[in-house]
């Protein structure tokens, strides 16, 4: 029988022994990698959001909102001509639908690229809804579209928005006919300028003053269903409020998204803010919370970057603790 030198075989296993040892380590190496690079990709989901969700109304600045709306842009770290701008259209007159058709055109020409929402009215203070059901102001938005269409042909039209508030000069309650009426006839002839274009239907969160599904105008001229959502004074803690005033509320959060769900319709937030109940990073972070749970429900959200009937503006210092966790959720 053949014998092995002792001193060769144990050298053998010395060296097989390195050689598992070097493959173990090896594989370690890869795995802590690899578990890194999960762990990092995971924190990068946990705080931050699509560029979808951090559109914007910005101020118009010294030439343009185009100009404001990149700044937002850079405080955000989003890629630029990413975010969405909101912009509205003719709001005091009906001459203001031909004598402010160059303002589409800043947009284009500061950047081509942006995708820009427009606030459309759906008539004026004095001129009833059934007036504009009937095609008197017909002349009036063929102007607006074709500005529109002139600059962004695929544009999203949010036409006659908030109309369950008692404020706005389209308020719907008694004659819900009339805005539906009147709707239809609007999307129609913005449709003759581009068949781009999509269409928002926008209500105000809550009750208000009229149910709003009461003016739904039909999903053959709706792309997206809107709401708009603001942090007001409520009695009761900020949770207690976000829940009872916003989720839970009639036609508020939850039911904002079974009406799409049952029309087929992607949700948008146009406008959304903080400031009437003061500095509230809570309402920010249940917001945020909302679109990346609902995430593939919507088409858009827009912060109200201006300061309106309240204060909303949030990237100048007014609400701090707001400000620096809706910079951390919202940033790339």
């Amino acid at each position: 029988m053949f014998r092995a030198d002792p001193r060769i075989d144990r050298r053998r296993r010395k060296g097989n022994g390195l050689k598992r040892l070097l493959v173990l380590l090896a594989v370690f190496v890869l795995t802590v990698l690899l578990l890194a690079r999960v762990d990092s990709n995971a924190a990068s989901r946990g705080v931050s959001s699509p560029a979808k969700f951090a559109g914007a109304f910005v101020n118009w600045g010294p030439v343009g909102r185009e100009h404001t709306l990149q700044a937002w842009e850079k405080w955000l770290k989003q890629k630029p001509s990413s975010v969405l701008g909101v912009d509205f259209y003719g709001k005091t007159t009906w001459e203001d639908f031909s004598r402010l058709n160059w303002v589409p055109g800043v947009w284009k020409k500061l950047n081509p690229a942006r995708d820009v929402v427009w606030s459309i009215p759906l008539t004026m203070k004095g001129t009833p809804l059934a007036d504009v059901a009937e095609g008197l102001y017909d002349a009036e938005f063929e102007a607006a579209a074709r500005a529109i269409s002139e600059a962004h042909p695929k544009a999203i039209i949010r036409l006659g928005w908030e109309m369950n508030l008692a404020e706005m000069a389209w308020f719907a309650k008694g004659h819900e006919a009339d805005y539906i009426k009147a709707f239809r006839r609007v999307v129609e002839i913005f449709r003759r300028h581009s068949a781009s274009f999509k269409f928002d239907w926008c209500p105000g969160w809550g009750p208000q003053e009229m149910p709003a599904d009461a003016s739904y105008p039909g999903d053959d001229v709706v792309d997206y269903i809107g709401l708009d959502v603001y942090d007001f004074k409520h009695e009761g803690t900020p949770e207690e409020r976000w829940n009872n005033f916003y989720v839970k509320a009639p036609f508020g959060l939850e039911w904002h998204r079974e009406f799409a769900r049952l029309h087929g319709k992607r949700m948008s937030y146009p406008e959304w803010g903080v400031g009437n109940a003061g500095d509230n990073p809570f309402f920010i972070q249940q917001m945020h919370d909302w679109f990346m749970k609902n995430e593939d429900m919507i088409a858009y959200a827009a912060y109200f970057d201006v300061d309106g009937a309240w204060p909303t503006q949030i990237d100048n210092g007014a609400f701090p603790k707001s400000q620096l966790l809706f910079r951390k959720l919202f940033s790339r």
